[in-house]
């Protein structure tokens, strides 16, 4: 059986960086992803808020660009993406 594990790409930049580099590098990485996930969504959150008149054009921007994912009473959405585990991976083999 195989185990489920995410390896980093290698990366020409990664092997100049330092841990604490390397773990900000990993949680940009992941959170630009999150984000490329979450636009569609905000994007939707936009159209609705001015569908049903909620506000002016420049709110209901600063409404749908708030919103970061999280769920209402549970955990916040795509960090199950490959770059957000393996900025968690790298995080936890550090603190082995």
């Amino acid at each position: 059986m195989l185990a489920g594990t995410v390896v980093v790409a290698a990366d020409p930049v990664d092997e100049k960086l330092g841990d604490a580099e390397l773990q900000a590098e990993l949680d940009r990485r992941c959170e630009d992803a999150r984000q490329l996930k979450l636009a569609p969504i905000r994007a939707d959150i936009f159209a609705e808020c001015l569908d049903k008149k909620r506000g002016d054009e420049a709110f209901c921007r600063r409404y749908a660009a708030g919103y970061n994912g999280n769920r209402v009473g549970g955990s916040p959405r795509f960090y199950e993406l490959p770059a957000c585990q393996a900025a968690f991976e790298f995080r936890n083999r550090r603190r082995s």
